[in-house]
């Protein structure tokens, strides 16, 4: 079998893309956007707010309006509704001279996205009277698509699931009755699993070819014939398609820093509050399974065949990592008490998206590296809420907020069908008992419609380990989500 490079590496990019992924419809880029019902009741615009102990994932600074000691518990159900309809995805083999073959039939419908039930703790321990300890443990970043098995996207993705902890104690310190200052470090978990179809039909037909090239040289004209037919038969066949199982994990460390100015008492609040990026190498393994169909031959020059002087295909199982960096973001919010009865508040949060330029894959083994584009831009959220005070013991919260996506339509994938999108939510907290309220929080994320047209290429790179499949089509998304929360001080 002669030049089988040209095998796509398709479940290369596996341990990259679990660790940037979304939970579908959620939050821009691949963060999970909701850690607390207060929070979420009022578009995640409260930073400034600072009445529970969640205020340690918004604005730690906040901690100082605390007294003795303080827990919040909280938990958030998400039901993404997600539906990409296919607009005539296929697979290309130019070195084959074949034409293009569908992967999937115009107008077949995917819905890859299902519900998550997502718990988040704090709490606070007032020191003295200037200083608060907090400690936080919540979920930054997370993502669960399930695509089916026989979609026209296989080649990029069939499965992903990526699951995180945060652990961030903080301290803050009131510097004076109007200034207070916060900061704390972050211990974060990341696992991830990745599955993704294996097209050996474009490996298989090359050597058929080949073999045809060998037969009409030697003057066996009906022998070439026969092997250009079944070359033909066998090319985007997905009889012939395998898969690559990737998973990996990691701890990383990072830091947060905050401020909180209380320029007019018990009425105007301005804060701000810095995540710092989280550098992690998810380390895991890679297994590949081969179709039983394929001819023994045809495997063994697959795993062993030299790749173009740079190494070997290789696909025996071995480890996999990919380096990851965590976006860092700087918020600014502000709370103002506008009667005694209703206060606006106000966010706008920025993360530095456009770090991630390129994935890259390392293997173990004699794999060469596997690439995937991606020009991620920086992004903006904006979010406006009110809270309305109906009853001594009622609370009314309404919020909305536009949050804009870091990926371009140029290199959408379907791992991440992120665009634009706006929140619309509602929420309350009651007052049940001396030391005791709760917090609802029911909301609507409405995504842009977002197209996607994309080749897995590798941007023109060499050696080029992938697939030269094509998907497009559109996708729609919105997601459902309601937010509870129980705070108590003890």
């Amino acid at each position: 079998m002669k030049n089988p490079s040209h095998l796509p590496l398709v479940g290369a990019l596996g341990l990259a893309l679990l660790a940037f992924s979304p939970l579908a419809a959620q939050a821009s880029g691949y963060r999970f956007g909701t850690q607390s019902a207060a929070a979420e009741g009022t578009a995640n615009s409260n930073g400034a707010e600072a009445l529970d102990a969640s205020t340690i994932f918004a604005n730690p600074a906040g901690l100082t309006r605390l007294s003795g000691i303080r827990f919040s518990g909280v938990l958030d159900y998400v039901e993404p509704k997600v539906r990409f309809t296919d607009a005539g995805s296929f697979i290309t083999s130019p070195e084959s001279g074949l034409q293009p073959r569908p992967t999937s039939q115009p107008g077949n419908v995917q819905s890859p996205a299902g519900p998550a039930y997502v718990p988040h703790f704090y709490a606070s321990y007032q020191l003295n009277d200037r200083m608060v300890a907090g400690f936080g443990t919540f979920v930054p970043w997370g993502a669960k698509l399930n695509y089916d098995d026989n979609w026209g996207g296989r080649y990029n993705i069939q499965k992903v699931v990526l699951k995180s902890i945060a652990f961030n104690p903080n301290l803050a310190f009131k510097v004076t009755d109007e200034l207070s200052l916060a900061g704390g470090l972050v211990a974060q978990y990341m696992e991830g699993e990745i599955k993704r179809a294996v097209p050996y039909a474009s490996a298989y037909t090359l050597g058929l070819l080949s073999a045809a090239r060998q037969a009409a040289a030697a003057g066996a004209t009906a022998l070439a014939l026969e092997l250009q037919q079944q070359a033909a038969q066998v090319f985007g066949n997905p009889a012939f398609d395998g898969s690559i199982a990737v998973d990996g994990k990691d701890w990383g460390f990072g830091f947060n820093l905050a401020l909180m100015w209380e320029p007019v008492k018990d009425s105007t609040r301005i804060g701000l509050s810095y995540r710092s990026p989280v550098k992690q190498r998810l380390k895991g393994n890679g297994d590949w399974t081969q179709p039983a169909n394929l001819p023994a031959a045809v495997l063994a020059a697959i795993k062993a065949a030299p790749y173009d002087g740079a190494g070997k295909l290789d696909h025996n199982d071995s480890g996999a990592s990919v380096s990851v960096r965590t976006p860092e973001s700087l918020s600014t919010h502000i709370y103002q008490q506008i009667t005694p009865t209703l206060a606006l508040l106000a966010d706008a949060t920025w993360m530095r998206q456009s770090r991630l330029e390129q994935l890259r894959i390392d293997f173990d083994s004699s794999t060469p590296d596997s690439i995937s584009p991606e020009h991620w831009k920086d992004t903006l959220r904006l979010s406006l809420g009110a809270n309305w005070k109906v009853h001594k013991d009622l609370t009314l919260r309404a919020g909305v907020a536009r949050e804009k996506s870091p990926v371009p339509s140029s290199t959408r994938s379907p791992v991440l069908p992120d665009a634009h999108r706006t929140w619309t939510t509602l929420g309350a907290n009651f007052i049940v008992g001396a030391n005791t309220t709760v917090d609802f929080a029911v909301g609507l994320i409405d995504v842009k419609d977002a197209a996607m047209d994309i080749t897995d290429d590798a941007e023109g790179e060499t050696p080029c380990n992938c697939s030269k499949a094509r998907v497009r089509g559109n996708y729609t998304s919105k997601a459902n989500f309601f937010g509870l929360q129980l705070n108590h001080k003890f």
